[in-house]
């Protein structure tokens, strides 16, 4: 005869603890040199998806602004609304914890607002 487990079959076995993670009562796994360094980490990606997410707002306000005043489409537009998307892009790399490279396109999309101005300004005059 077969033995049954006791155990309902839906559910997994319990995986043990690697011996580095297995603390005793009241200790903590890190350090608290690594775990001031940990959040720091969080709030610089938090600020960084933050400043991505505002700065993709930055594309359409400057699109929303020269309309206003009269600036007829171009390609200046679309270089706003390139921006916006570069921007909102690295707001979410950065909350995947990729800031660098978050950082390095809030620049590309602050450059790509710059040139859309720039293109927009010599439309006019």
């Amino acid at each position: 005869m077969a033995v049954e487990s006791k155990r309902p079959p839906h559910r997994r076995r319990a995986v043990p603890l690697p011996s580095f993670i297995m603390t005793e009562r009241g200790e903590q796994p890190y350090g608290a040199e690594v775990l001031g360094q940990l959040q720091r980490a969080r709030v610089a990606r938090r600020w960084v998806a933050v400043a991505g997410g505002v700065i993709a707002l930055l594309g359409p306000g400057v699109i929303w602004l020269r309309v206003a005043r009269g600036v007829p489409f171009g390609a200046w537009a679309v270089a706003c609304l390139l921006a916006a998307a570069v921007c909102a892009g690295a707001a979410v790399l950065a909350r995947r914890g990729r800031t660098r490279r978050a950082l390095a396109l809030i620049v590309g999309g602050v450059v790509l607002v710059v040139v859309g101005d720039v293109l927009a300004t010599a439309t006019v005059t």
